[in-house]
């Protein structure tokens, strides 16, 4: 399964930039004999699971783009964050200085918080399995069949906290035949690189064996001047990312009517944070007392000093086992994971300046157990159903020690904070869906979801910490309908209608300074209606798929790092989330993909996203007054998001295919502020990636060369305001290129 066609997405303003890269693409590595058979005549034929059963992409009434291996490679993805701007009203960048955390925005709808406490807006799932947190949450793209991006709530199916939307991994699982792939790509900034996969039948048609591997490491894109490190002598390239994933899989087939996928996962992290950056004004204590190079927000700064290199040791490892037992007329589904997570952040300079102003260390380890049952059948030719239940708990411990010397003074406070959470969720749900005509389709379904949350905390206090423990705890149960209609007017026109509600938990907040910001905060709920048409013409040489959707959010949660007023003992701000907003957020969207002649695929989406409160009060700053904040801005929502891709493929008979390929994708201003403050505001970027691939005749081996940011294009990728103590940003990678060398057989 995979969306194997190649993309094209073009835009007036990067229209001649995009034609000048004809001499640089990649195509999708090559699976046929013939080579003619790997040039494109039409738009490929793509299936989905978005809906938790399989069907065609252009046949499924819901908003979503499928991006498979073939296309994952040719766009020299590696991990979440690379898809950022693939599919129309979808942002995704990493949290902070957390590299390996990503927040994912749906129009305009996500979270950027690293921490456990609060559940992110969009649902993360690999093989079936709902991934809680955004820590650790930029997985890799390895070995992967096919990414869909679900866009808008998924409030019935998909149904844990998808307010926002899902993102949804399958990854590529045992043939029973032998094969073996791998790569190895080498860059620049000591950019190393190693895949390889490999799988064999066991027992012919009963047990197969696969495995796969990625290995990673990366110097970093900054250089660290300061030379009072121990044992360092001159400056030295910061934020060395190393990471190795490696995933076993069994599939077991004893009868035709049963098989078992016992699907394994190791990952193991030791990297570098990404660099803090300071950005803090002339105001901020930071600045007052210790006068530290402040730099502009529009620099491009690679080159800094700061005192501690922080570092991220990471830990993953998990099992999923997957079975299928065709029952009846349909098939009875059982997915069961188990994941722990360690996770260390050790010696975090946060201020990023040789001050000894604010470093922090974290320990957060977190463990999670899931088991969905489902069936689905069709129960007549006109009828179909999709009916199970769902079951999830998770539990973490956060500790938290911050070195804080405010006022330069002789003595760095150490303060410490304790926090945990166990988190039981029971869902059943359901779908039917009856053909009135062969054309016309009606589905009704809905989910009953309960949720319960055991929490405590100790609140900062100089360490060792001997201050009271906090315990609370807190129920919440959601019904959300839906019902939807989808007319066929043609074997290749679809029309479609649906409105669902969305749900999205409550919970505690693990960084509130004082008592009374623990919480609970309530859960929030969103209204969603939607419709679109999907189309192929010219016999398949064109594919239209357009959107147009409005959302109405009650009780949204909001998430403030404000200042603490007359606190002691160091704890001068805190981190607080709270239904504080009502919101609309309507737009359309619309994506193209055409082939105007054989081996030449053009893409073009474009996404426009109107989003804005109808009601936004909190206390923003600590001074505990709540203001009216409604003509703020929403956070990472931008009104245009813009995407454009070039792809030719040359048949070079005996010397083999040659592809060339040119992607580029715009955001519009955006502000990157949960509370929409003015700062958080920047204006629109551009990216265009380029690259060359040939295929070496006989269809084993390939070369590509690719630049990722060729046009060197410089923007914000988080900015973060620390109430009145600091504030510092990260920003976009620069221009990078890299070759890459793989075989498949």
């Amino acid at each position: 399964m995979g969306a194997s066609r190649a993309t094209f997405k073009r835009h007036m303003a990067y229209g001649t930039a995009l034609s000048l890269m004809g001499s640089f693409a990649a195509p999708a590595m090559a699976q046929a004999d013939d080579t003619s058979q790997r040039v494109s005549s039409g738009n490929e034929d793509i299936v989905v699971t978005a809906r938790k059963k399989t069907e065609r992409l252009q046949e499924a009434p819901v908003a979503v783009t499928a991006l498979g291996g073939e296309r994952l490679e040719r766009i020299n993805a590696t991990d979440l964050s690379d898809l950022s701007g693939r599919a129309p009203n979808v942002t995704i960048n990493t949290i902070g200085n957390f590299g390996s955390s990503v927040s994912v925005f749906i129009r305009g709808i996500g979270n950027g918080d690293p921490d456990s406490t609060v559940d992110p807006s969009v649902g993360i799932y690999v093989d079936g399995v709902y991934i809680p947190r955004t820590a650790n949450s930029s997985l890799d793209l390895f070995d992967v069949e096919q990414v869909e991006i679900l866009r808008g709530p998924q409030g019935t199916l998909f149904g844990r906290n998808t307010t926002g939307g899902a993102v949804n991994y399958r990854t590529k699982r045992p043939t029973g035949e032998f094969g073996l792939r791998g790569a190895v790509t080498l860059g620049d900034f000591g950019q190393r690189d190693i895949r390889f996969a490999a799988e064999a039948p066991l027992i012919d048609d009963v047990l197969a064996f696969k495995v796969a591997a990625f290995s990673q490491h990366l110097d970093g894109f900054y250089t660290n001047t300061f030379s009072g490190l121990p044992g360092r002598r001159s400056s030295t390239s910061a934020g060395e990312s190393n990471t190795f994933t490696f995933r076993p899989s069994l599939l077991f087939t004893p009868t035709d009517n049963f098989e078992l996928t016992i699907i394994g996962e190791y990952s193991r992290e030791r990297s570098e944070n990404l660099p803090s950056i300071n950005v803090s004004p002339p105001n901020s204590l930071l600045q007052i007392f210790y006068d530290v190079p402040s730099f502009g927000r529009d620099e491009e700064v690679r080159s800094f000093a700061f005192n501690v290199p922080g570092r991220s040791d990471i830990d993953v490892w998990g099992v999923t086992a997957e079975a299928n037992w065709q029952v009846g007329p349909g098939t009875l589904t059982s997915v069961s994971n188990y994941r722990e997570t360690t996770k260390d952040i050790n010696n975090n300079d946060t201020d990023g300046t040789t001050a000894g102003f604010f470093e922090t260390l974290r320990d957060q380890p977190h463990e999670q157990y899931s088991s969905e049952l489902r069936y689905n059948a069709d129960v007549t030719d006109d009828l179909n159903i999709i009916a199970g239940l769902y079951y999830f708990r998770q539990k973490y411990f956060l500790r938290r020690d911050t070195f804080l010397n405010v006022t330069n003074g002789p003595v760095t406070a150490r303060n410490n904070a304790i926090t945990g959470q166990t988190h039981k969720n029971f869902a059943i749900f359901g779908q039917a869906e009856y053909n009135i005509t062969p054309e016309l389709r009606v589905s009704l379904g809905g989910r009953y979801t309960t949720e319960r949350k055991d929490f405590f905390a100790t609140l900062f206090t100089p360490f060792p910490n001997l201050g009271p423990v906090f315990e609370l705890d807190e129920k919440w149960s959601n019904f959300g309908p839906a019902v939807g209609v989808d007319y066929q007017a043609s074997d290749d026109i679809l029309f479609y209608a649906k409105y669902s509600k969305g749900f999205k938990s409550g919970g505690f907040n693990g960084r509130g300074g004082t008592p009374g910001a623990l919480g609970p905060f309530d859960e929030e709920s969103v209204d969603a209606f939607e419709g679109g048409m999907k189309a192929d013409w010219f016999d398949n040489r064109l594919r239209t798929n357009v959107a147009v959707y409005y959302n109405k959010y009650k009780d949204l949660q909001r998430t403030v790092i404000r200042s603490l007023q007359n606190q002691t003992g160091g704890n001068n701000q805190e981190t607080v989330t709270d239904n504080a907003a009502s919101a609309t957020v309507k737009g359309v969207e619309l994506e193209v993909s055409a082939v105007p002649v054989n081996g030449l695929n053009l893409d073009f989406s474009v996404g426009y996203n109107n989003a804005s409160y109808d009601e936004y009060q909190a206390d923003l700053n600590g001074d505990t007054i709540i203001t009216d904040n409604s003509d703020l801005e929403i956070s990472r929502a931008p009104k245009w998001t813009l995407g454009g891709g070039i792809s030719y493929a040359a048949n070079l008979g005996d010397a083999g295919l040659l592809t060339f390929r040119g992607d580029w994708t715009h955001v519009g201003k955006q502000n990157l502020l949960v509370t929409g403050a003015l700062d958080g505001r920047i204006p629109s970027y551009d990216v265009i990636d380029a690259s060359i691939k040939w295929d070496v005749p006989g269809d084993q081996f390939y070369v590509s060369v690719f630049v990722k940011n060729l046009n060197k294009e410089l923007y914000e990728v988080s900015y973060t305001p620390v109430g009145t103590l600091f504030a510092f940003h990260n920003i976009s990678p620069p221009r990078r290129w890299g070759i890459t060398l793989g075989f498949e057989m």
